[in-house]
């Protein structure tokens, strides 16, 4: 979805492969991840935060706003359930503050890399940066 309206993403499935995409050659600005992906995503975004502070971090969870005290600061939570327009609204906003703070890292991923893990769980990853200005119409 994130793709029809003009962000490039990479989809993983585990925590894992989350962070096998950080640690390749494609720039990522954005991770988006459930709390319960396979791996734990808020262990996710508290080892993302630290070892790349560049990129910007949502959160999914159902487990409503006590959660926020458990991830890294400027991380954004996404409760469950959330409408599709929430979900692209932080996208912007994680962007927007991503672009806003000093960073080396490019803004728009180049390529996908090949799924290297099973399709276990009920937790998704996803990174997301703008490809161009969408259609908003």
């Amino acid at each position: 979805m994130l793709e029809d309206v003009g962000f490039q993403t990479i989809e993983v499935r585990t925590a894992a492969e989350a962070l096998a995409v950080l640690e390749g050659s494609i720039p990522v600005s954005i991770l988006i991840t459930g709390r319960g992906i396979v791996g734990d995503g808020v262990a996710l975004a508290h080892l993302v935060h630290h070892r790349w502070p560049a990129v910007g971090i949502i959160v999914t969870s159902g487990a409503g706003s006590d959660l926020q005290e458990a991830l890294p600061p400027g991380t954004r939570l996404l409760s469950k359930p959330y409408d599709f327009a929430d979900l692209i609204h932080e996208v912007e906003a994680g962007l927007a503050q991503v672009q806003d703070e000093p960073s080396g890292a490019p803004v728009l991923p180049s390529g996908v890399p090949p799924h290297t893990g099973t399709e276990m769980g009920n937790g998704m990853g996803a990174v997301a940066a703008p490809t161009t200005e969408p259609d908003k119409t």
